[in-house]
């Protein structure tokens, strides 16, 4: 099968690794139907995103790999529902359209949603899902294209187009960490881009972070913090978090 894009490429080479630990560069020019060179060239840009390690001719998985949808949505499960139910109190209005990327925090969201009256655009199929089952009156629009195996989100250019189209009144973010030098961190470039997109077609950012995230960095920056809105938290940050959120004027809200 020949992937025309990088990013269809990036994502399936980040899917072997995830099944299998490692890869050659000559079996990984044949399954994406590129040149050894053009595969090199994909490693290369991983690696340096911190995504992979490249060996002598191939590449192996990081050290810390991306964890699955299903693992991050158990871990800070009350915090999570306490941010849900205070971003929506905060955040959502009657009539909204808001998106939802595809963080386990941001999915937490669902169950705090309106039964009806807010209209939704995602790039999740876990979050489409919960929509359907939980919140089945909610007209739900689900972005388009390549399907990431780790998180269940749609990524690349397809997606990044369909986003063109979309205008929200309020995007909810998650992310890895928030660096006090740098912002709210994230590991996977895919999923940045996404993330960014879907920002850029709202009025309002607001990024939902538990406690266990403050101070914690990751390969790349997810969005510049001057694009934030608001941070809703479950416990006031800590003095170089809190300070650095000050100085981007970037509003904290702190789930009760």
């Amino acid at each position: 099968m020949k992937f025309s894009t990088a990013a269809a490429r990036h994502q399936q080479i980040l899917t072997i690794l995830r099944d299998r630990g490692d890869l050659r560069i000559s079996e990984l020019a044949t399954g994406l139907g590129v040149t050894p060179m053009t595969a090199w060239r994909d490693l290369k840009t991983l690696d340096e995103q911190g995504l992979l390690r490249r060996v002598r001719g191939g590449a192996v998985a990081s050290g810390g790999p991306e964890p699955d949808f299903e693992v991050k949505a158990g871990a800070g499960g009350l915090a999570k529902r306490l941010i849900a139910q205070a971003a929506v109190r905060e955040f959502v209005r009657e009539g909204d359209v808001i998106a939802m990327e595809g963080g386990t925090t941001v999915a937490a969201l669902v169950p705090a949603l309106p039964e009806k009256r807010v209209s939704v655009v995602t790039n999740s199929l876990p979050i489409a899902l919960a929509l359907r089952h939980q919140r089945p009156a909610l007209p739900v629009r689900v972005i388009g294209g390549w399907l990431s195996l780790v998180s269940g989100n749609t990524v690349g250019s397809e997606t990044l187009k369909d986003i063109r189209g979309a205008r929200v009144a309020v995007c909810f973010l998650g992310a890895t960490g928030w660096d006090p030098a740098r912002g709210p961190m994230d590991p996977n470039p895919l999923e940045i881009e996404v993330k960014r997109a879907l920002a850029a077609s709202a009025d309002q950012v607001v990024l939902l972070m538990d406690s266990r995230k403050f101070g914690v960095s990751s390969a790349s920056v997810m969005i510049h913090p001057k694009r934030l809105h608001a941070m809703v938290t479950d416990q006031a940050p800590p003095s170089a978090v809190a300070a650095s959120l000050r100085d981007w004027g970037v509003r904290v809200v702190v789930a009760m």
